[in-house]
């Protein structure tokens, strides 16, 4: 809550605007110098509705830059999780004073990511085509499956968008079904009957007979690490677990790409978007995890979070430090903002290292640590 402070010196009086805000245990006064009065009641209200919502603003940042992570899990330094952290709840407290940008680039996200999704599983329809079909019901694409393969997210997302349980067997059950309809009905929504194996790897998928305990138990070990694990790495595990059991005859990139971006959104983190053009790293960070070692493939999402879902940040931070400074607001929030971004420029750099590695390493030389 807002609220007026008038401060007599002298024959003169001041008008400050104030503001509590708890950090930690501690509480911290936010106060915005108005000018010097008297004010009328009408000059009052006008000044606390003008400058109120960047005090509320300020306040916000200071919860932000308060908080440090404490998750009793993770892979990744505490600096990179911090980092992260940050940048997620920057996304959130500048999405309401940015609404249409931001829903354009929700929309946009959106777009890619079904674009990115079909494409690595060997979709060859343009990005224009999938928006032709996403957005405007326009048949497009070289095929009928193709053109599924992108219509069927339209209603996945408004099933995401009305589902309010969390992971499980029944869930990831609706996700492939939907994936799959006018695709293949005959085995949408249904566990493989079949042993199978995956194109390019060495690696055998779970045994058919023990699909749904095997997914059951991904499932009890989701509930009990989500209150304990990063969400990043708590999504990448999952999407790395789910991969290794490959439930399904086909679609299962697809549906572990969607419950990654389920647990990252329901955590309050940006959709993640896997471009064509890093299909490469992707797979083979898949092709490490499956030898036991998931870290590179944290780093990955990881790096395109803060690549590419977090752009908004990145665009807005010269505006907001601009505005702190010419309007006399916080020095230290100012500073703050500075080094947040520069630790996301020197973890990016970190990142795009790592991808380096990766890409010019062979597989053998991968799977026995040499990325480090």
């Amino acid at each position: 809550m807002v609220y007026i402070i008038k401060k007599r010196i002298g024959e003169e009086l001041y008008y400050y605007l104030n503001h509590s805000v708890r950090v930690d245990d501690k509480v911290k006064t936010l106060s915005y110098y108005l000018g010097k009065g008297p004010f009328s009641q009408s000059e009052i209200e006008s000044l606390v509705k003008e400058k109120s919502q960047m005090i509320l603003l300020e306040a916000e940042f200071f919860k932000v830059f308060s908080k440090r992570s404490d998750y009793k899990e993770h892979h990744l330094p505490s600096s990179f999780i911090n980092i992260l952290e940050r940048l997620k709840e920057i996304n959130r407290i500048m999405a309401p004073f940015n609404k249409s940008y931001f829903e354009k680039f929700e929309e946009n996200l959106q777009l890619r990511y079904v674009h990115g999704s079909t494409a690595i599983e060997g979709n060859t329809m343009s990005l224009r085509d999938a928006q032709l079909i996403l957005e405007e019901d326009t048949p497009a694409g070289n095929t009928l499956r193709e053109m599924h393969e992108v219509l069927n997210y339209k209603e996945l997302f408004k099933f995401i968008r009305s589902y309010r349980g969390d992971i499980n067997l029944k869930f990831i059950l609706k996700i492939h079904e939907l994936l799959m309809k006018n695709i293949d009905d005959e085995n949408a929504g249904t566990l493989r009957n079949i042993d199978i194996s995956i194109s390019g790897t060495d690696y055998d998928p779970t045994p058919f007979p023990l699909l749904e305990d095997e997914i059951n138990n991904m499932v009890d070990w989701y509930n009990e690490k989500k209150t304990q694990m990063f969400p990043i790495e708590l999504a990448s595990n999952i999407h790395q677990k789910f991969v290794e059991i490959h439930p399904f005859i086909d679609g299962n990139g697809r549906v572990s790409r969607e419950l990654l971006n389920f647990i990252l959104i329901k955590n309050n983190f940006p959709r993640l978007v896997i471009p064509f053009d890093r299909r490469g790293v992707y797979l083979r960070c898949i092709d490490i995890g499956n030898s036991g070692d998931i870290v590179p493939f944290i780093i990955f999402i990881s790096g395109l979070l803060i690549e590419d879902s977090f752009k908004p940040v990145d665009i807005f931070f010269e505006q907001l430090k601009a505005k702190l400074i010419n309007e006399h607001y916080s020095s230290e929030i100012s500073k703050e903002l500075d080094n947040t971004m520069s630790d996301y420029k020197e973890i990016l750099s970190i990142i795009k290292g790592m991808e380096g590695q990766i890409e010019n390493l062979n597989i053998n030389e991968l799977r026995k640590g040499k990325w480090k």
